[in-house]
């Protein structure tokens, strides 16, 4: 009977323990919780300029059968699209944002996912955190050659954790 009581008090000063220490899971955990992932990366294709034509053509679209472009086309003449989408193309396109011009079509580039955190630091306190985590693109299209991004590659980031009296929470970033 002792030991019993014995063992009870050291599982609930575990518990007890616990509840106040960030872990990697639950920082996790609360990344998932907010909205930033997961991500969409989208780019802006306007459909009447002939620089975004030769982006298009230089990044082989063209010759993936994804859009036709207009040649021979002066560059400031407005009248009509230099750019037009193919049926597979269309899959990729995305809602306009409020207010976007009709000669532009949004289209998706990659998905951005989380991917695991690497490390966490918590404060002497123990009333603040930093994570370091990374995320992953998934759903690359055929568009994300318009970017500079290296969309194959890992990203790292920080986020910040605070403790208040409900637990711990991600700091609001700007």
């Amino acid at each position: 009977m002792r030991s019993a009581k014995i063992l009870f008090l050291i599982v609930i000063a575990l518990f007890s323990c616990n509840k106040n220490e960030l872990t990697k899971d639950q920082a996790l955990s609360l990344l998932e919780q907010s909205d930033r992932y997961p991500y969409v990366h989208s780019y802006q294709i306007y459909v009447k300029d002939s620089e975004d034509g030769k982006r298009v053509i230089n990044a082989g679209l063209e010759k993936e059968g994804l859009v036709k472009v207009e040649r021979n086309r002066k560059s400031g003449n407005n009248e009509g699209n230099v750019i037009e989408f193919t049926e597979a193309a269309k899959t990729y396109f995305l809602e306009p944002d409020k207010g976007q011009l009709s000669s532009v079509q949004r289209v998706k580039v990659a998905e951005e996912v989380l991917g695991e955190v690497t490390s966490l630091e918590i404060d002497e306190e123990g009333k603040s955190a930093k994570a370091t985590y990374t995320t992953k693109f998934t759903g690359v299209t055929p568009f994300a050659k318009l970017e500079k991004k290296a969309f194959g590659e890992p990203r790292s980031h920080e986020v910040k954790f605070i403790k208040d009296k409900n637990g711990w929470r991600m700091e609001r970033s700007e």
